[in-house]
């Protein structure tokens, strides 16, 4: 299944990061009405992550709280259609203490238990930068 590799995932991690921030950027400019009700009550400095089933395996994406779950996977799910969502949610990091939970309610999809052990080797990850859209310059 290698061979079959869509044009994204073809692309150098260069232009992968640079669509991801487009993406965020757009947004970003638009957030008013990107956010939930209860997303808008909010909960404090958390951020958002979907998790993926991506080349064959499973795949944090983490962004602001601002910007709605379901848009990210559909902007994922355009430029890499072969992409399968497998749980969303909210997540605190604090040195080595980690927090994650909730649901999204844009994708009507709860986080699983198991996501915090994704979480902590996302985060400690060398290809974070890659997936992670609140390292993009200034994008919080």
């Amino acid at each position: 299944m290698k061979g079959d590799r869509t044009e994204y995932e073809k692309q150098p991690d260069s232009r992968k990061k640079k669509a991801m921030k487009t993406l965020l950027e757009s947004l970003s400019k638009t957030n008013s009405g990107l956010l939930t009700r209860s997303e808008k009550q909010g909960t404090g400095q958390a951020h958002k992550y979907i998790v993926i089933i991506f080349d064959g395996r499973e795949q944090v994406i983490s962004f602001p709280h601002h910007v709605q779950h379901s848009e990210v996977f559909h902007y994922t799910k355009r430029e890499c259609p072969h992409v399968a969502l497998v749980s969303a949610g909210f997540f605190i990091a604090d040195g080595d203490a980690l927090w994650s939970g909730g649901r999204s309610e844009s994708l009507e999809l709860d986080s699983r238990p198991q996501d915090a052990d994704l979480l902590k080797s996302f985060l400690t990850s060398p290809d974070r930068n890659l997936w992670d859209l609140t390292l993009l310059g200034g994008a919080q």
